[in-house]
C-alpha cells in the first residue's frame, strides 16, 4: 500500500513538473550583427547558419554621404533569411546641416528601395567626430531626430555613457527613443547597464566588438526577444 501511495505521489509530482515546463513563459533572445563593409549573400547565409537573426548595416558615412554599398548589403541580408534588417547613420557633425544630411540619407534609401526597420544614429567619438560644444552637439543630434521623424522614419540611438556624456553633457533628448549601447564584456545581458541621458532600460546591447566570422568583419549584438 505504501509503495502504491509513493508511486501515485511521484506521478503527481512529475505531472506538475511537466505542466510548469509547458506553460511557464520562456525567455527568448536574439543575436545579430552590425556591419560597416559590403557583405555578400553568401556571407549573410553563413551568418544566418551561425545563429544570427538580425543585421544592422551602415548606410551613411562620417564624411557626410550615403554608403553606396548599403542597398546591396541590406538586400542580401533579407535574401539570406534575416528576420530584421536595420540601417545606421554615422553623421558628420563638422559638415553642418543635420536636417539636410538626414533628408539626403532617407531619400537615398527610398530611391534605392532599401527596406529597413529602424534607422540608428551612431553617436560616438567625442573629440574626434564631435567638437567640444556640448550645446551645439545636442542641437545637431536633435535636428537629426526631428528630421527623421518628420519623414516617417523610426529613429533610434546607438551610443554609450562614455560617448554620450562627453558629446552632449548627458542631454535627455534621445530618452524617448530606443537605445542600443556598447559594452564589450561578452555578456548577453543588460546586467551591466547603468542609466544615463534619461535612458533607464536599453533595447539592445553590442556585447562584442570586431570579430571575423564567415569572411566578414562584424560586431555582435543581443537583445531579449
Amino acid at each position: 500500500k505504501n509503495k502504491r501511495i509513493r508511486t501515485v505521489m511521484l506521478s503527481k509530482i512529475a505531472l506538475v513538473v511537466v505542466l510548469i515546463a509547458v506553460f511557464s513563459p520562456v525567455a527568448y533572445a536574439a543575436l545579430g550583427v552590425d556591419l560597416s563593409q559590403p557583405t555578400s549573400l553568401e556571407s549573410f547565409q553563413c551568418l544566418r547558419r551561425n545563429g544570427y537573426s538580425f543585421a544592422i548595416v551602415r548606410g551613411y558615412l562620417s564624411i557626410g554621404r550615403p554608403d553606396n554599398s548599403v542597398a546591396g548589403s541590406v538586400a542580401n541580408a533579407w535574401a539570406a533569411g534575416f528576420a530584421h534588417v536595420d540601417v545606421y547613420m554615422f553623421p558628420c557633425s563638422s559638415c553642418g546641416n543635420p536636417a539636410g544630411q538626414m533628408e539626403t540619407f532617407v531619400n537615398y534609401l527610398r530611391q534605392h528601395n532599401v527596406r529597413f526597420g529602424q534607422l540608428w544614429l551612431d553617436i560616438e567619438g567625442p573629440g574626434e567626430y564631435w567638437g567640444g560644444n556640448q550645446g551645439a552637439n545636442t542641437q545637431f543630434i536633435n535636428a537629426l531626430i526631428s528630421q527623421a521623424k518628420s519623414m516617417g522614419v523610426n529613429v533610434a540611438i546607438y551610443t554609450s555613457a562614455s560617448q554620450w556624456i562627453p558629446i552632449t553633457g548627458g542631454a535627455t533628448i534621445g530618452s524617448g527613443l530606443a537605445l542600443w549601447y556598447a559594452h564589450y564584456d561578452g555578456s548577453q545581458s543588460f546586467g551591466d547597464f547603468r542609466a544615463f541621458g534619461g535612458w533607464y532600460r536599453p533595447a539592445m546591447k553590442q556585447f562584442r566588438g570586431t570579430t571575423n566570422i564567415c569572411g566578414t568583419g562584424i560586431d555582435e549584438n543581443w537583445y531579449p526577444d
